[in-house]
């Protein structure tokens, strides 16, 4: 909706009247009171009317109150349906902008304001629109001559030029890295594919989902002898306690499922110095309580069950092994080991009245169980080596980074496969495979490319178990934009668990209008483009580049086949990130370029968010130095009302910029090096006991190049 509001408020015409052009905005966005309206979608609860209809006038409580209600206890006497409609509108009328709001639909769910609206918005601006895009076509033609061609060179998701492209402009899009630019290619092409391709995608999925789950069901590697089938493996790291000989398994806390009281319980077992782990469900809240408490791994620290000295994690990891490309589990003499301590099985039965139900058994794994473990590792051996050079699993050696070094200092993994055990590889190669092997069409494909990335989000060594009342399963790898350090305790999903992992569920609209999408260098990019957006990296700590190669790592082989003109890695030295000088100097580059490629009477709008003053005016000063002033700044809060009085929100701001086509104005800020000041309405006179001249309040070009140095 930001993208929305951006691109609205720059080609509505500014007249005379500000608060007419505001009241203009906020019907085309749907805000205004009959917007709101429009959007209401959740009916009010009873006590809810009852305690606006307090507030009204005695007139209209009579309306709708019971005269026969006890004094003290109002109720709502029987009322027609068009009474009851009249209730919820009078009573959402009165309620706070903020409250109204969790009765509505966000704006992009509804087809734009009423007719009745359209009626006003093209008495008030002269045209004769009876939809968004209509209307943006006929305002690009008023400010541009042609529809709006609309750019983004930081893409990522895809959100911009989606938004752009649903509003009826032309877009240009493009990114360094090609899991965003994938990203922004789904959001076209399948959400913006209409009803058609949705179809198409599903059907192709379940087409998938079926051909895996027979091949799982041959193998036989998910149900047990009563015919009950795996949804869930809960599987923990196993050490040697130096202090004692005892092989301890590590978790955090011994809590299964809270909502089915289930817990995992270490039984000692004196002759192999191990632990037997058993599986208790429906325990009392004291015993609950203690499986809480009795991690064996907290802080950092092997905690010993039976007592001892603790010792620290990074003391084990002195003997820690450098993982390679064939190693699927830990070898014997490994430091950490690793473990199956819990299935959650799914029972099928029919009830008394003939329907099918389902109940679920939390159990320690049997030797059936652990043959069947056996049996999955023969597998992914088997086809290991083919599936690699196919690109079914991956193949890729781990880069040196950042964040991606913590599975490498912590386990010795050294390739992205060793981020998934042998039953998540089968399953998920399996997907993989099936997905190559039919030809589908492109939107298709990649829908199912995407898929096989989710599966990759949702089922490796790094996915947590969520024991919560409300929860008990698996989530997912990035649920923070960093990669996790590995987990002493994780779940693997079964096949069933991961149907709707899969599987997308689109949302679809018709979008129709030119969208081009290149993957490559902002400073290379090609777009000739009236509007620039962009959300730059700037003093951003995610890594993304990094992150991005775990899931090019799954895309390696099958991104080339259906974009063929495409590469497949991250290029980390192209990444724009960081805030060093150099950087600074590389996001001049990037938006000198963008500046080249946008006519004269073209904008950018730059988002941005960051609570530190002085990244502000870095990145006001590289966006001048590029070329470009402000024209205008608007800032954002992105929660409501309520929620920025509780501290919960993100607050950014927009700046519009449009160019400046005097060079001299921008030339002194792109000397990064102390230089002699001079005079702002004077260039040629020197200063030499202040940096600012009497007779102008713009600051001289020395003083702009010295604050790069600070």
């Amino acid at each position: 909706m930001l993208v929305r509001a951006a691109l609205l408020g720059l080609l509505l015409p500014a007249t005379g009247d500000p608060a007419r052009d505001r009241d203009i905005f906020l019907k085309l966005m749907t805000m205004d009171a009959e917007g709101l309206r429009q959007r209401k979608s959740k009916p009010i609860a009873q006590k809810r009317l009852l305690e606006e209809l307090q507030q009204m006038a005695p007139g209209v409580r009579r309306r709708f109150l019971d005269p026969d209600a006890p004094s003290g206890e109002p109720r709502l006497r029987r009322l027609s349906n068009t009474e009851r409609e009249e209730l919820q509108r009078l009573v959402f009328d009165r309620l706070p902008y903020a409250e109204k709001l969790a009765y509505c639909d966000r704006p992009e769910q509804v087809d734009g304001p009423t007719q009745e609206a359209w009626v006003e918005i093209n008495a008030y601006l002269g045209t004769h629109a009876s939809c968004l895009a209509e209307l943006v076509e006929e305002l690009g033609q008023l400010r541009f001559g042609h529809r709006p061609r609309v750019g983004d060179a930081f893409c990522g998701g895809g959100s911009i030029p989606f938004e752009a492209a649903r509003l009826g402009c032309n877009v240009y899009a493009s990114d360094l890295n090609p899991v965003a630019a994938l990203l922004t290619w789904a959001a076209l092409n399948l959400v913006g594919g209409g009803p058609e391709i949705a179809r198409e995608v599903a059907a192709a999925q379940q087409r998938v989902y079926a051909a895996v789950d027979k091949q799982i069901c041959d193998w036989g590697i998910e149900h047990n002898s009563q015919g009950w089938r795996a949804d869930a493996y809960l599987y923990c790291v196993e050490v040697v306690d130096p202090e004692s000989g005892w092989r301890v398994p590590l978790a955090p806390a011994w809590v299964i499922g809270e909502k089915t009281r289930t817990i995992a319980r270490l039984v000692p077992d004196e002759v192999h110095k191990r632990y037997e782990i058993e599986i208790h469900e429906g325990v009392s809240a004291a015993e609950l309580q203690a499986a809480k408490t009795a991690g064996t791994v907290k802080d950092f620290r092997l905690i010993p069950p039976h007592g001892g000295p603790s010792t620290p994690i990074e003391v084990l990891r002195r003997n820690l092994r450098r993982w390679e490309n064939d190693d699927l589990m830990p070898r014997p003499d490994d430091v950490f080991q690793e473990r199956l301590y819990c299935i959650r099985w799914v029972e099928t039965y029919t009830d008394d009245a003939g329907r099918t139900q389902t109940r679920r058994h939390y159990r320690a794994p049997t030797q059936a169980d652990l043959r069947r473990e056996e049996r999955v590792l023969e597998l992914l051996r088997e086809y290991f080596e083919l599936w690699q050079e196919c690109g079914y699993i991956p193949s890729r050696a781990i880069e040196p980074g950042q964040d991606i070094n913590r599975p490498t200092v912590a386990r010795g993994w050294s390739h992205w496969h060793h981020f998934f055990n042998p039953r998540q590889l089968l399953i998920n190669g399996l997907f993989a495979k099936h997905v190559d092997a039919l030809r589908w069409s492109k939107p298709v494909k990649t829908a199912l490319l995407l898929g096989v990335g989710r599966l990759a989000d949702w089922n490796s060594r790094l996915t947590r178990w969520d024991p919560s009342s409300a929860n008990e399963k698996g989530s997912q790898t990035f649920y923070k934009p960093s990669l996790p350090t590995p987990l002493m305790n994780y779940c693997c999903r079964s096949l069933t668990a991961l149907s709707t992992t899969f599987t997308l569920d689109l949302t679809t609209e018709s979008i129709q209008e030119a969208a081009t999408l290149t993957v490559g260098d902002v400073r290379t990019a090609q777009g000739q483009v009236d509007v620039w957006i962009t959300d730059p990296p700037y003093a951003d700590a995610v890594n993304y580049h990094e992150l991005s190669e775990y899931f090019l790592a799954w895309y390696d082989k099958s991104l080339p086949r259906i974009f063929c003109d495409w590469y497949t890695d991250s290029r980390r030295a192209l990444a724009v990130r960081g805030d060093d000088e150099s950087f600074r100097k590389t996001m001049v580059v990037c938006y000198s370029h963008l500046t080249t490629h946008m006519p004269d009477n073209g904008l950018q709008i730059v988002m941005f968010t960051h609570h530190d003053a002085a990244v502000w005016a870095d990145l006001t000063l590289i966006l001048w130095a590029a070329g470009l002033r402000v024209s205008s700044a608007w800032c954002i809060a992105t929660e409501t009302e309520a929620a920025l009085k509780q501290g919960n929100y993100v607050q950014g701001t927009c700046l519009r910029w449009r160019t400046i086509r005097n060079p001299t104005l921008a030339t002194p800020i792109i000397n990064w090096r102390p230089t002699p000041l001079r005079c702002a309405c004077s260039p040629n006179a020197q200063l030499k006991n202040s940096t600012r001249c009497a007779r102008s309040p713009v600051p001289a070009s020395g003083e702009k190049s010295a604050r790069w140095n600070r």
